[in-house]
């Protein structure tokens, strides 16, 4: 018993430097709140583990993994702008859509408006297609 306790000393003080830093950062969790809101996550977390397969752990992580990759993308200045942009138009949509023909589609080709649209979509098109083959 008396080997171990001095062990633990000797422990202790070659890392004294270290344990310094973690009790600091213990004491402020402490002061702050955040210990009582990590214990709570931890048990959280080791009460879903518990009731969840490894299988459906591992493909929930790399699910939110996925999501925080495609949630990146649906950041990007662009992606914002587009996704602006749309609910816009949605709300600037004040009538029901009419059933349009050649001749309406045709008509509809002279509008500026329609012409920059077709021009986004033509070119996410080709993005998109890109992307695609690329993953093909």
């Amino acid at each position: 018993m008396e080997d171990k306790t001095q062990e633990l000393v000797e422990k202790l003080l070659e890392n004294q430097d270290t344990i310094e830093k973690i009790l600091e950062k213990i004491i402020l969790l402490e002061k702050t709140g955040a210990l009582d809101t990590l214990a709570d996550l931890a048990a959280f977390v080791k009460v879903v583990q518990d009731t969840l397969s490894d299988e459906i752990i591992k493909k929930n992580s790399e699910l939110i993994t996925n999501l925080g990759l495609v949630s990146a993308k649906f950041t990007s200045d662009n992606a914002l702008m587009l996704i602006d942009a749309i609910g816009d138009a949605i709300c600037r949509c004040d009538k029901e859509p009419e059933p349009v023909g050649l001749t309406g589609l045709l008509k509809a080709m002279n509008d500026p408006d329609v012409k920059f649209a077709l021009g986004f979509l033509i070119n996410m098109a080709k993005a998109l297609g890109r992307a695609l083959r690329e993953r093909a």
